[in-house]
């Protein structure tokens, strides 16, 4: 960015480096124990072992390498074999980040190296790798070790191609066996429990093809059963297929149906009240053709028995669970009958929808309802939920479109839909054949839970949003940009980045930039962003203070925005709820150069609407800014070439 104005250079250096680099999350201390007391390591080609090799390759006293990359496919152990590596190479646990891919495209740049600090980058989920990022890594590498960090990438042999651009130690990872790893947690874990792997039903469970991740999950839950639960942690295991498909089996007649509508009801709505439950049962049994009993809630057996038919039980509050029994049998319902049925697919989706519309039978279960059908998005088929969820909002469905916002944001943040969601955020954002709905959608979402995680990214968006021709997305737009600079902790983030859109090559942006900057002027909204009271020594708050000025003379320059920019700081002025060091100060800066500008005469006059305060402080402003003119005047005697428009402008 180009900076104008006293030693806001510095400051804004500082922090816009700060801005740029991802963020990462610590990992909980389960998982750093496996990792570091319960590691299956694989022979390597050359004899040694692979993560050992790495290890050797970060933590030798001389020619120690800050970076270096886990080749290998998905379920090769590659998260567990970095997080390995790092602990041994001497990074503390609390200091080992997992980076958030908060980007549209890799940017090497944005990488830290914070001091002392061990990162993982997972790059897995990208075809090819740009050029720049090669080329950048020689320079992250001399960064990273002069501040003693360190770097493991992921990524896969496909993807990885850094040719003659450069030089980074790759290790090869080859999938360990998944009955060792089992033994090796279990061993750590529960060793009193080693010998369940050994014995019926559990010893055939894993095969030669079986993945880490699957052998893992396998000594958790043997870990975590109850004595004598072999057969429930194998059920479990293999999500409950057996039990389902025999129970299917046995209860496929017409007169069943409505204890399968059932069935699905207490999965979908785990733990809701019986009422609710049974509410929402009938209406899935109607929507897909049955006739319910004569008799209401007269008709038919007892709840109990019903719940017993599908294994669910009562819990506290007269919740019904099928989870308190059976754990995971619930989700494994909803995949079993999304994959076995792929004709009730859509009945499903817009069932759901039904009952958690306001009014509905469950709207107070929307998080859980949402939850599930990202789970549903994630299994074969699954893109029929995101292509539903979007025609629901785009069409303007406001039945549907709480649910649906709901389900694009949960997407948007899954581990497995996250990407793809968010590029399809972005797509929607640009597309001239989004609806006004869909528009509005993209924003309240970009000013949701995706901008915690990934704030650049939402910001992004916002941005495609509010440069748009159309101005479809204007208010939303303004309402999501107020939300997010409303957190104290990223004001200066959401501030930085629309100063950035108003010094844009593009017209477009840089209107965009000056109108979303007014919109978090605007004293008549809830999330009005007042500015600070310059304090003496607070770097936050001067920095807040010159992107304030940078804002409000991008606002005055840009023509489509000079007037509302005049009458905002007019009503800046006049309000008693600012104080004269949050107001004055700035006014000068940002009228300072200026005077012979369009409205500049006129805000300092007033109008019969001012208020006794704001023409108290325009005489205030007037006498600073002649102050300052007469300052000028004795540097322009040593230089008669000084700028001379505001002195033209004052006489």
């Amino acid at each position: 960015m180009t900076q104008v104005g006293g030693n806001y250079e510095e400051h804004h250096h500082r922090y816009v480096r700060g801005w740029q680099y991802l963020r990462g999350t610590g990992l909980d201390d389960h998982e750093m124990d496996l990792a570091e007391h319960a590691f299956v390591d694989v022979q390597g080609t050359a004899g040694s072992s692979q993560v050992g090799h790495a290890i050797d390759l970060m933590s030798r006293s001389h020619g120690r390498r800050p970076a270096l990359v886990l080749l290998g496919g998905p379920g090769t152990g590659r998260r567990a074999a970095a997080l390995r590596i790092l602990c041994k190479a001497g990074v503390p646990r609390e200091r080992i980040r997992w980076l958030l891919l908060d980007w549209d495209q890799p940017r090497i740049e944005q990488v830290p190296h914070t001091k002392g600090y061990g990162f993982v980058l997972d790059l897995t989920s990208y075809p090819e790798l740009p050029e720049d990022f090669y080329t950048g890594l020689t320079g992250y590498q001399k960064e990273a070790e002069s501040t003693e960090a360190f770097l493991i990438i992921l990524a896969t042999p496909e993807n990885w191609g850094p040719r003659t651009l450069a030089t980074v130690p790759t290790v090869s990872m080859s999938r360990p066996p998944a009955r060792k790893v089992a033994e090796t947690h279990l061993l750590h874990l529960a060793p009193h429990r080693a010998d369940w792997l050994t014995t019926d039903p559990l010893d055939t469970l894993l095969s030669e093809s079986a993945s880490p991740s699957d052998a893992a999950r396998l000594a958790r839950l043997i870990a975590q059963a109850h004595d004598d639960a072999e057969d429930s942690v194998k059920e479990e295991f293999s999500n409950w297929q057996d039990h389902l498909k025999q129970w299917f089996t046995n209860h496929s007649g017409a007169e069943d149906l409505r204890e399968r509508a059932l069935l699905i009801a207490v999965a979908l709505l785990e733990g809701a009240p019986a009422k609710v439950v049974l509410e929402a049962a009938d209406e899935l049994f109607s929507d897909v053709g049955g006739q319910l009993p004569p008799g209401g809630p007269l008709a038919g057996r007892d709840l109990v028995n019903r719940l017993a038919t599908v294994h669910a039980s009562l819990i506290q509050d007269e919740g019904v669970s099928l989870e308190a029994e059976r754990h995971g049998l619930a989700e494994a319902v909803l995949t079993h009958v999304w994959q076995q049925r792929p004709q009730l697919r859509k009945a499903l989706l817009e069932w759901a929808s039904s009952i958690s519309a306001p009014n509905g039978t469950a709207v107070s279960h929307l998080p859980r309802i949402a939850e599930c059908l990202v789970h549903l998005s994630a299994q074969p088929g699954g893109r029929l939920v995101l292509t539903v969820a979007s025609n629901w909002v785009a069409t303007g469905r406001s039945a549907h479109r709480q649910l649906a916002t709901e389900v694009l944001e949960t997407m948007a943040l899954h581990p497995v839909t996250g990407p793809g969601v968010r590029k399809q955020l972005y797509d929607w954002a640009q597309q001239k054949t989004t609806s006004k709905e869909l528009a509005s959608a993209v924003a309240g979402i970009c000013a949701g839970q995706l901008s915690r995680s990934y704030p650049r990214v939402a910001l992004t968006r916002l941005r495609l949003l509010a440069s748009r021709s159309d101005g479809l997305a204007n208010e939303a737009v303004a309402n999501a940009v107020r939300s997010l600079a409303s957190a104290p902790e990223q004001r200066l983030l959401v501030l930085s980045e629309i100063i950035g859109w108003t010094q844009a090559d593009a017209p477009a942006v840089r209107e965009a930039g000056a109108s979303t900057f007014l919109a978090l002027t605007d004293m008549a909204q809830d999330t009005f962003l007042p500015p600070p009271a310059r304090v003496e020594g607070d770097d936050a708050d001067t920095l807040t203070h010159e992107l304030f000025v940078q804002g409000w003379r991008a606002a005055h320059m840009e023509t489509t925005t000079t007037q509302a920019a005049h009458d905002r700081l007019a009503a800046w002025l006049d309000s008693p709820h600012l104080s004269d060091d949050q107001v004055l100060p700035l006014a000068v800066a940002v009228l300072r150069g200026r005077l012979g500008q369009q409205g500049a005469a006129e805000l300092l006059v007033g109008s019969s609407s001012s208020s006794d305060l704001g023409r108290a402080r325009r005489k205030m402003l007037f006498n600073r800014l002649i102050s300052d003119q007469t300052t000028s005047h004795g540097a322009a005697d040593a230089d008669p070439d000084l700028d001379s428009d505001d002195a033209l402008a004052l006489t």
